[in-house]
């Protein structure tokens, strides 16, 4: 299980603390300008810099951070913020915990092929904790 971070407009800020304050190796870091070009779906100029997904080791758990613009993602609030990230091993298993998490509660991204994953989708649990599934 990892944990995820978002921010607005603040991941790399953030990742560059977190490397300060805990002594780590520098993040990986992705970009929404490094992202495969859509013409459906163009990233703005402005967003290009942002970090779309970054990669932390902190001690021995995998922190994911990104900024979430305005239309690319769930509108930001402190305090959902944080979410919990599941690393599925099947399709039936990303499947299956995904539909059972949105279950009486809500699904924010739909679970899909990505050009980074087999499938990835975002849900909120009825008890308002966010999960990332994940099938690599």
């Amino acid at each position: 299980m990892d944990i995820y971070l978002h921010f607005k407009n603040q991941a790399a800020e953030a990742i560059a603390f977190y490397e300060k304050v805990f002594k780590t190796e520098p993040a990986k870091i992705m970009t929404f300008g490094d992202m495969p070009h859509d013409d459906n779906h163009p990233v703005d100029e402005s967003m290009k810099d942002l970090v779309m997904n970054a990669n932390l080791k902190i001690n021995d758990t995998n922190v994911m951070v990104s900024d979430s613009p305005e239309g690319m993602a769930p509108p930001l609030i402190v305090g959902n913020n944080v979410a919990l990230v599941f690393n599925a091993a099947t399709v039936e298993e990303a499947s299956e915990v995904f539909q059972l998490l949105a279950e009486k509660g809500a699904v924010l991204l739909p679970l899909e092929k990505t050009f980074w994953a087999e499938l990835y989708g975002m849900v909120k649990d009825p008890y308002g904790v966010n999960w990332h599934i994940n099938l690599y």
